[in-house]
């Protein structure tokens, strides 16, 4: 009698579970929620859980202390946040993303300081304090700006006040960026990675990031400058920097990318133009820093992995000729 219930127990027990193995197989496997990641690849609802008092992002929505946990542009932080927030506006007209798009403008009119530039990381300490072009941050913000002031795309549905202070917030960007044009032997030239945010004078960040000039982010900024009203002082200034990547410009060479490493082989018959990442200032000299902040003139005598690690030659301006 026992053996026949213990049997008939242990073929009830083998049927459940080939019927949860069958509805397991139809049913999707469940992900785990995590807040990890930044805002080019969270969910739309991670980005809403992740909006900081201020009502600025963070990079990586997993750090939680010092400076990288602070609302920042870094990284494409905050302006992807509100862009996608927009969009998402746009699609379900679900009200929580347009109210949390806005307080993320207000964050960036906010962030911006009185001389129209934008640091890297609100209220941030050491170099994340100067006005950062670097991989255009300051000038996505102002594109983004640019798009809420004239209630263009996903920002038709931002009032008239926040238009207008985006407005004026670009305004004032426009004239940090002239402001802030390095004049080197009596010209206008280009522009740093960063700039000091009380002299406006090029600052350096990382330690392989001296002051100089660079043919990258100038470009960015030369690009946006020509979206601009065209007046005198912007012609010169874009007119000037397209002069000095005339002047830098470098022939002759090609950057050769092996498995481990990045060389510079010279190659009279390469006549297409390509340019260095940074410029020393006063000289026009291609530069190239390793970790230990020591400016060099060569790649080749940096060490590997900051040849490796970094864009130290491109071809950023050929898309302004």
């Amino acid at each position: 009698m026992m053996k026949r219930m213990f049997s008939r127990y242990v073929s009830a027990i083998l049927a459940f579970t080939v019927v949860l193995s069958a509805v397991g197989l139809l049913l999707p496997p469940v992900s785990p929620v995590s807040a990890d990641g930044d805002g080019t690849t969270a969910s739309i609802e991670q980005i809403l859980r992740n909006q900081r008092p201020d009502g600025g992002w963070r990079k990586d929505y997993s750090v939680t202390s010092g400076e990288w946990a602070k609302s920042t542009i870094d990284n494409k932080a905050t302006y992807t946040e509100i862009r996608r927030l927009a969009a998402e506006y746009t699609k379900t007209r679900d009200s929580r993303y347009s109210d949390a798009a806005v307080r993320g403008i207000h964050f960036l009119l906010n962030m911006q300081y009185a001389n129209g530039g934008w640091p890297q990381i609100y209220q941030g300490t050491g170099y994340h304090r100067h006005i950062t072009y670097n991989d255009n941050a300051m000038i996505n913000v102002m594109m983004l700006l640019d798009d809420v002031a004239n209630r263009s795309g996903d920002f038709a549905f931002v009032n008239t006040s926040l238009a207008d202070q985006s407005r004026a917030a670009v305004t004032r960007g426009v004239d940090c960026i002239l402001r802030t044009q390095v004049v080197a032997g009596g010209r206008l030239t280009a522009w740093g990675q960063q700039h000091d945010s009380v002299s406006l004078a090029p600052a350096g960040a990382r330690s392989y990031e001296v002051p100089s000039l660079t043919a990258s982010e100038s470009t960015g900024i030369v690009r946006f400058l020509k979206t601009r009203p065209q007046t005198s002082q912007i012609r010169a200034s874009i007119q000037a920097a397209e002069a000095w990547f005339q002047t830098v410009k470098i022939t002759g060479i090609r950057v050769v990318k092996t498995n481990d490493d990045v060389i510079v082989v010279e190659d009279p018959s390469v006549t297409t133009p390509i340019w260095a990442r940074f410029y020393e200032i006063g000289t026009n000299r291609p530069i190239f820093v390793g970790r230990d902040g020591i400016v060099k003139y060569r790649l080749s005598e940096i060490e590997q992995e900051r040849r490796t690690g970094y864009s130290w030659y491109g071809n950023w301006p050929a898309s302004l000729f």
